[in-house]
């Protein structure tokens, strides 16, 4: 895939009213962690898929006594496991976030809407957070695509792909858990478990699009950081 590198300009040219780049903060490290607990959540989701799977056979009568035990020992485990995942991972997406709106406005993005605190702020403001968070990272991809005309530059393609499987991964997965809170009879515990697995599914999904994001802004950002040391 072509990463976008922006307009050359002339050696030791620069936009009228650029901001230095010197103080932009590697994110490699940062990257490479988030990248990571993306990758431990998406092993996560599949066997938390696999387990609810099982769980619909055992619903069916086809699982053995043993095969039971073993599968809802298993259920507690990985959901404690994704408890942490997720934790950890809100953290370090909060944080690259922050980072990568910080880093876009040192390679000389100017006039961007959302600051790197409210790149982050807006996800945890109800109702707004349906769409800001959107429009922050939209924001943060066309600055690290093209710092100097950023307002000009296309957003990339799986934008719309990562925030539609985002918000249908929480509305699924609050759905889940409502689900699971009121069943009382056996097509209610089904349908619960029918929810649970499709929320895994997309969720997959979700994480897969965020770690193609996440790869492709910090080495926009890096292209343009290498690309502003050579001008």
């Amino acid at each position: 895939m072509t990463i976008p590198r922006g307009d050359a300009l002339p050696a030791g040219a620069a936009p009228a009213g650029a901001a230095s780049s010197s103080g932009f903060r590697d994110s490699g490290t940062l990257t490479r962690s988030l990248k990571l607990f993306l990758y431990l959540s998406i092993a996560l989701g599949a066997l938390s898929f696999v387990s609810a799977l099982l769980e619909l056979s055992l619903l069916t009568g086809t699982l053995a006594p043993g095969e039971i035990a073993s599968n809802d020992l298993g259920q507690q485990i990985i959901a404690s496991l994704r408890g942490v995942i997720f934790l950890v991972l809100l953290v370090l997406f909060c944080m690259w976030t922050y980072r990568a709106n910080y880093n876009a406005r040192q390679l000389g993005a100017l006039d961007m809407q959302f600051s790197p605190g409210w790149a982050v702020g807006w996800y945890f403001i109800p109702i707004a957070n349906f769409w800001k968070p959107y429009q922050a990272m939209r924001e943060i991809w066309q600055a690290s695509a093209n710092p100097a005309h950023w307002q000009q530059q296309p957003r990339g393609s799986i934008l719309p792909l990562w925030w539609t499987l985002l918000l249908l991964s929480n509305v699924i997965s609050t759905a889940a858990v409502r689900l699971s809170l009121k069943a009382q009879t056996e097509p209610d515990v089904l349908l619960a478990w029918t929810v649970s697995a499709a929320n895994d599914a997309v969720g997959i999904l979700a994480d897969a699009t965020a770690l193609v994001l996440v790869t492709q802004i910090f080495r926009m950002q890096m292209a343009s950081r290498a690309a502003d040391a050579f001008a």
